[in-house]
């Protein structure tokens, strides 16, 4: 019983929060069309973790207040933005369970031919949040 109890308490305790998941591993989704390949503009790749809390809704991403794409635990997305400062912002835009908090939204400087990427979690409390990162 003390065992069963132990692998219980490591099951729950493992699922507590989300891990970072390498952009070169996560399956992009397609960015909306706003956001597409254009000439002058600098890729920022928005990568969602990986893990159990809030995997099973869907977050979306947005940048200067537009949606970008909806994104699943492990996916990615890369949007063409102008040098400069944007918003990003990432939240759960869905009904019942999968609503919450509004979105987080984050300043970053986007600087000429020089692509970022960023890092959507979601905390124990199912907080969601957006940070730059350096996984690749």
């Amino acid at each position: 019983m003390k065992k069963l109890f132990l692998l219980l308490a490591a099951v729950v305790l493992s699922g507590c929060s989300t891990t970072p998941m390498p952009a070169n591993l996560a399956k992009e989704v397609k960015a909306s069309t706003s956001f597409q390949v254009e000439q002058g503009k600098v890729p920022v790749t928005i990568v969602r973790d990986k893990g159990h809390v809030g995997s099973y809704c869907l977050i979306t991403a947005f940048i200067n207040g537009d949606p970008v794409a909806e994104l699943d635990a492990g996916e990615k997305v890369i949007a063409y933005v102008s040098p400069g400062e944007v918003i990003v912002g990432a939240g759960f835009m869905g009904a019942g369970l999968c609503s919450g908090d509004p979105k987080k939204e984050r300043e970053f400087i986007i600087k000429d031919k020089q692509p970022r990427t960023l890092r959507i979690f979601t905390d124990q409390n199912a907080n969601v949040d957006i940070l730059p990162t350096t996984e690749n």
